[in-house]
C-alpha cells in the first residue's frame, strides 16, 4: 500500500502545476526556432555561409501547417512565449502521470480495502 505521504506530495505537486496553468502569461502555441538562412541574393555573403540568422514561429492553423518570420524587435518575447509553452506541455504531462499515479493507488487500496465475503 502506498503511503499516505506519497499521495501528500502528489496531491501538492498538483496544486503547484494547476496554479502554474491559471497563470495568464502568452503563450506562443507552436515552435519558435532559431535558424540561419540564406537570402538568396547571389552577391551576398550568406551565399557561401550558414546564412542570416533569423528566428521563426511554426505553428498549425486549422490542419494546415505555418512558418512565419518574427521581427527582430519580437524575438525575445517570442523566444520567452515559446519557452513557456515548452514549460507548459511538460507540466501538463506531469500532471496526467501524478493524476495516473493516485488512480494506481486509489485502486490499490480500493482492492486492500475490499470485503471478501465467504
Amino acid at each position: 500500500m502506498a503511503s499516505s505521504s506519497e499521495m501528500s506530495r502528489l496531491h501538492r505537486e498538483r496544486r503547484r502545476l494547476i496554479r502554474m496553468f491559471e497563470s495568464t502569461v502568452p503563450l506562443a502555441v507552436g515552435s519558435v526556432a532559431r535558424v540561419h538562412r540564406r537570402c538568396g541574393n547571389p552577391r551576398c555573403r550568406c551565399r557561401d555561409g550558414a546564412g542570416h540568422p533569423q528566428v521563426l514561429f511554426l505553428f498549425k492553423e486549422g490542419i494546415k501547417r505555418r512558418c512565419q518570420l518574427i521581427r527582430r524587435a519580437d524575438e525575445k518575447t517570442m523566444l520567452e512565449a515559446g519557452r513557456r509553452y515548452r514549460e507548459w506541455r511538460q507540466a501538463w504531462r506531469r500532471l496526467r502521470a501524478i493524476e495516473n499515479r493516485q488512480k494506481e493507488i486509489w485502486l490499490a487500496e480500493m482492492i486492500e480495502r475490499a470485503l471478501k465475503y465467504k
